[in-house]
């Protein structure tokens, strides 16, 4: 009964955390989809391989500039009506962007496709935080989960439009000429007609059309009770209360530092892993096959995203600080196990990727949902917060690419590294949250909670 007049109550709150949620999946979904589809679209564009390679960092140049953009646009527009807007030309550009046979064409509308990831990055954020305020942790963990479980499902959906791997009739080399560097199993075989990768974009870009849709509605609906509340406003006198805050400048911006560097960490940490782990795989001593080597990122994810589904249910029996000391535990023993065992132990390798991805699936969302209890989370707070996590996410997996070409095992040490001094961010993070914010700032409106959602804009509803 508690569940259901929990629904009623705040069905409205429960429509639009959902609709984040599928907004944020189509992010993971379109940063996963690249890296699925590079050797499919190296046909389709006619370049050598490392050419098409610069797709992924043109798009991830593209969400930092557009998390930039969030935090300036965020506080003089409706938060709805720019969801509306940014997942709209989400979906049209990142659908026809592989439609190009040229690859400036296909790299230009990737870099708007990845400047519209990068604000909805922000807002989706930004639209939790205000909609459940100091409540807003584990709605921020589902939220992050969506992002797993789009990375998770986009190679599921991209299988079936990939072309197959075909050898060559042993008088077809002659085909392939001197001057490429491509792949010549592939691009000897198969021409831009023959690819369908296409059609994979196009299924992300239609649920991010579908979810700008809703976003519309929702903004149009929240307009017409923004202005029904002024009326009823004006016409009782009432002041709407303007958020205050106790907290002094310096300590706010301290602790949010903090999770700046939380969230670099953790982005970098799950960048590197992630992407570099079946690589490794195959270049360390126990030389798997690339098959095994997928399946442990694909395991690696799975903990990443789904043991949020454990921790949820366990923050309402146990103190949400002893499970995210648990996690920080768990975060380094796979450091430990891995460290420098998983180069030429199979057991290891597993123990310690699986150990890493249950660790690190919580802690970023849990320091934010942490920060949202002391200080209100604008759209330019999360630019601050967000834009190092994605700087990470790019240049860190490069870093760790070039010692992983040249020793496997400074790979494994670069990766302890970094989840080192995550563990030590983090424990500073609860420290300092607990000693110096102390009180956290329940009394206070979010300030996009503004006349529409004040309480005869909320009844009127």
């Amino acid at each position: 009964m508690k569940i259901i007049r929990f629904i009623s109550d705040n069905r409205y709150r429960l429509f639009k955390t959902i609709l984040a949620y599928f907004a944020y999946f189509c992010i993971g979904s379109a940063t996963t989809l690249l890296g699925s589809s590079l050797l499919d679209l190296q046909i389709r564009l006619n370049v050598d391989f490392a050419k098409v390679s610069y797709l992924i960092p043109f798009r991830s140049a593209g969400h930092i500039l557009g998390s930039a953009l969030a935090g300036l646009i965020e506080q003089r527009f409706n938060r709805s009506l720019l969801l509306w807007i940014i997942n709209l030309i989400s979906g049209i550009f990142l659908g026809a962007a592989p439609f190009f046979t040229k690859f400036e064409f296909t790299s230009i509308f990737l870099v708007i496709a990845g400047v519209a990831h990068g604000m909805s990055d922000i807002l989706c954020n930004t639209s939790v935080t205000s909609t459940w305020k100091e409540k807003s942790t584990n709605w921020l963990q589902v939220l992050h989960m969506s992002w797993g479980i789009g990375s998770l499902l986009t190679p599921v959906i991209c299988r079936p439009f990939l072309l197959p791997e075909e050898s060559l009739e042993p008088d077809s080399s002659a085909l392939i000429t001197a001057n490429t560097t491509a792949d010549p199993m592939i691009v000897s075989i198969y021409t831009a007609k023959d690819v369908m990768i296409q059609y994979a974009f196009v299924i992300i870009g239609l649920l991010s059309v579908i979810v700008s849709f809703f976003y519309a509605c929702i903004y149009f609906r929240e307009r017409s009770i923004t202005e029904y509340s002024k009326k009823e406003v004006n016409a009782v006198n009432i002041q709407v209360p303007q958020p205050s805050s106790q907290i002094s400048p310096w300590k706010k911006y301290i602790a949010i530092f903090l999770v700046a560097v939380v969230g670099h960490l953790c982005y970098s940490l799950e960048a590197v892993l992630g992407s570099l782990g079946a690589s490794f795989s195959v270049k360390s001593d126990l030389h798997m096959d690339k098959k095994t080597g997928v399946l442990l990122a694909t395991v690696f994810w799975s903990c990443f995203s789904f043991y949020r589904l454990i921790f949820i249910p366990l923050t309402f029996i146990v103190a949400e600080a002893k499970l995210l000391a648990f996690s920080l535990l768990l975060t380094l023993l796979g450091v430990v196990v891995s460290v420098p065992w998983a180069n030429n132990n199979e057991a290891c390798l597993w123990a310690g990727f699986t150990l890493v991805g249950l660790g690190l699936s919580t802690i970023f969302s849990s320091s934010l949902g942490m920060l949202s209890r002391y200080i209100v989370i604008t759209g330019q707070i999360s630019s601050m917060i967000f834009i190092p996590g994605v700087v990470g996410e790019l240049f860190h997996p490069a870093i760790a690419a070039t010692l992983l070409a040249n020793s496997p095992i400074l790979y494994l040490y670069y990766n302890a590294a970094l989840g080192v001094v995550l563990v030590i961010s983090f424990l500073a993070l609860m420290i300092y949250c607990k000693t110096v914010l102390k009180t956290p700032t329940v009394h206070i409106a979010h300030p996009s909670i503004g006349p529409r959602f004040s309480t005869l804009s909320v009844s009127h509803h």
